[in-house]
């Protein structure tokens, strides 16, 4: 349980780097949360997301995953 808490640990941090640089490399699609509820906004979680946002969308995963084994492995390191 041990090892299983740091690789949490070591995914979590990575994960979140990771997640900080791809969001910020991400090309900019318009203008910004106001335009999201509007009708122009909504292409950006549409059909026309690429590779990028399912990047982002798996490093989220990572992410949420390893915060639950760091939870689940917490009282056991």
């Amino acid at each position: 349980m041990y090892i299983l808490h740091y690789v949490g640990w070591v995914l979590f941090f990575v994960s979140a780097v990771l997640m900080t640089t791809v969001v910020l490399l991400q090309e900019s699609k318009g203008g910004g949360l106001a335009e999201a509820f509007g009708g122009a906004g909504a292409e950006t979680f549409g059909v026309k997301s690429g590779g990028v946002s399912k990047f982002t969308f798996l490093l989220a995963g990572i992410f949420c995953g390893s915060a639950i084994l760091i939870s689940a492995t917490w009282n056991a390191s």
